[in-house]
């Protein structure tokens, strides 16, 4: 007797399963409103390097706006290249530091907690695109 396991109906489930997840998906959502993020409980200093800070009014590199953005939004005549801005790119590219460890050399972030996260996203993708591999996100304490 020769049996057979016919797997269709299960294809057909986790096809719909998927397609109802990337419908309903949306990167954009923020659900911000009461959101309170937990306090650094680390002693250790983050390592000095070249920083990037994310603030609803812009994006600084080495305490310079390099892109304004209007209460966290992106401006309409913004320069990207992908999903990168193209001025942070070119403020970043000049901070690598040529004797980097072997995966790449680390970039300090620090971003308002009012920033959407797809304006964050952009600012990674423009600092991967600077050539930085890795990321140090910094919390200022309250002291």
């Amino acid at each position: 007797m020769e049996s057979t396991l016919i797997i269709t109906s299960m294809v057909d489930m986790f096809t719909l399963v998927l397609l109802f997840l990337l419908v309903f998906y949306d990167p954009a959502f923020q659900s911000d409103t009461g959101l309170e993020l937990p306090e650094s409980a680390t002693d250790m200093a983050v390592e000095k390097g070249p920083t990037v800070r994310v603030l609803p009014s812009g994006v600084e590199v080495g305490g310079r706006v390099v892109l304004v953005l209007d209460s966290g939004r992106i401006p309409g005549h913004t320069v990207m290249r992908g999903k990168a801005f193209a001025d942070v790119i070119d403020a970043l590219a000049p901070l690598r530091s040529p004797d980097a460890p072997p995966e790449g050399p680390s970039l300090v972030v620090e971003c308002d907690r009012r920033v959407p996260w797809t304006v964050l996203g952009s600012v990674l993708e423009s600092a991967a695109e600077a050539g930085f591999a890795r990321y140090r996100f910094a919390a200022h304490g309250t002291d």
